[in-house]
C-alpha cells in the first residue's frame, strides 16, 4: 500500500503540501512527496547541503505538539516555525521517503526514561505506547520553486532514524484532516544528536 501511495505522490505536480488521507503514516508519506517536480534542474548534493544545514542550533525551538497548537491559532493555519524532534515513525514504518529530502519528525520524550544507558526504545512497551500517541510533523526540504529536493535526506544530512534535529521553515496545519499532522516546508536543519548506533 505504501509503495502505491509513493507512486501516486510521484505523479503529483501541485507544489504544495496538503491533502486528506486515511492512514496516518501513508498520509505522512503522501504529504512529504506532494511537491515532487519533473524536468527541473536538480540541486547538487553540496549545493543543497550548504543551503539547508544550520551550523548553530536555533534558539526557541518548539515541540511538534506545541507547533501544532501555534499553527491552529495562526492566520490560515500557517506560520514560520522552528521545531525540535526526533526522526521517527510509527511502528513498522520508515520515517524517510526514499530519494527525497523528506522525513517524519516526532515529539521527543518529555522525561529521561529513554536516555537510560542501554535502553532499547524499539523494544520498550512504555516507549512503544508513547510513540504511538506522539505528535508528528511531515518535513520536506524544498528548492526555490517550491519543489521537494530530490536527494535522499539520509545522504544529504548524514542522518538516520532516531536522530534529534531542529528544523525551521513554513509550517501548516490542516485541522480538517482526519489525523493531526504538522506539515513543514523546511528551509534549514541542525542535527543536535545523531541516532544511537
Amino acid at each position: 500500500m505504501q509503495r502505491k501511495a509513493l507512486q501516486m505522490v510521484a505523479q503529483s505536480k501541485t507544489g504544495r503540501v496538503g491533502g486528506a488521507c486515511g492512514v496516518v503514516m501513508t498520509a505522512a508519506v503522501l504529504l512529504l512527496g506532494m511537491a515532487a517536480a519533473e524536468g527541473k534542474e536538480a540541486l547538487s548534493l553540496e549545493q543543497a547541503r550548504t543551503s539547508f544545514v544550520i551550523a548553530e542550533e536555533p534558539a526557541a525551538a518548539l515541540s511538534v505538539g506545541d507547533t501544532q497548537k501555534l499553527l491552529e491559532k495562526a492566520p490560515k493555519n500557517r506560520a514560520a516555525v522552528t521545531i525540535v524532534g526526533r526522526i521517527a515513525a510509527r511502528e513498522g514504518e520508515d520515517p524517510f521517503l526514499e530519494g527525497t529530502a523528506s522525513f517524519v519528525l516526532m515529539d521527543l520524550p518529555d522525561d529521561d526514561h529513554a536516555s537510560t544507558k542501554g535502553h532499547d526504545a524499539d523494544n520498550c512497551p512504555f516507549c512503544k505506547r508513547r510513540k504511538a500517541k506522539a505528535a508528528m510533523a511531515a518535513v520536506q526540504f524544498v528548492d526555490a520553486e517550491g519543489a521537494v529536493v530530490q536527494i535522499d535526506a539520509r545522504k544529504l544530512f548524514s542522518i538516520s532514524s532516531g536522530a534529534k534535529v531542529v528544523v525551521r521553515g513554513q509550517g501548516y496545519f490542516n485541522p480538517k484532516l482526519p489525523f493531526p499532522i504538522v506539515q513543514l516546508n523546511a528551509e534549514g536543519i541542525h542535527v543536535v544528536e545523531a541516532a544511537a548506533r
